[in-house]
């Protein structure tokens, strides 16, 4: 089994997100692959936490919609064909499929619903007000800046999953990041 490094805070008892040595993430999706559970589950403790964040962009329920893909990744691992690199490109993609369907769904529906102030904690105070000024860029912009830096993908990935050209996500994480950064210096009242 893979060696998963884990935070003193971890060690501790406090949950925290488990961190996959790059060695060992090669490992970990094959034996996830070939059935292992206890691979999933490390690779879940893994990315769960920014998933839940890249879904934050699109629901105001992202722990019910990333449960969601994690059974569709789960149901469909077995059939997964690439290299530990392209697994991450693959599990968003089903993300922001997951995230385009439930839209759609709650448009037809009628049934979308605003964050209030309420929802947030003090402790994810200061992630709460950056998502919340990501949410403000163009969604083309906010979409991007998360799959590049939330989810810390690299730019053929994020290439890939949008379907445009590495040069274009290269220059939409620019002009994003440049808006967020004017955003931050004007106070956040930006957009």
């Amino acid at each position: 089994m893979p060696e998963i490094a884990r935070s003193s805070s971890e060690q501790s008892g406090k949950p925290t997100a488990a961190h996959i040595n790059a060695p060992d993430y090669d490992q970990l999706v094959e034996e996830a692959i070939g059935g292992s559970d206890s691979a999933f589950s490390s690779l879940w403790r893994h990315f769960q936490p920014r998933m839940v964040r890249y879904l934050a962009m699109f629901t105001n329920e992202p722990e019910d919609l990333s449960s969601e893909v994690w059974i569709k990744i789960a149901s469909s691992i077995g059939s997964f064909q690439g290299d530990a690199a392209a697994f991450k490109g693959w599990i968003y993609t089903i993300a922001r499929n997951a995230a385009t369907d439930s839209a759609r769904k709650k448009k037809r529906l009628g049934t979308t619903v605003e964050l209030t102030e309420t929802d947030w904690t003090s402790e994810n105070s200061t992630l709460v007000e950056v998502m919340d000024l990501i949410k403000r860029l163009p969604k083309e912009y906010a979409e991007i800046i998360l799959l590049r830096v939330v989810a810390d993908l690299e730019v053929n990935e994020v290439a890939e999953i949008v379907g445009k050209r590495p040069g274009n996500v290269r220059v939409l994480t620019h002009r994003g990041l440049k808006q967020l950064s004017e955003m931050l210096g004007n106070g956040g009242d930006q957009i």
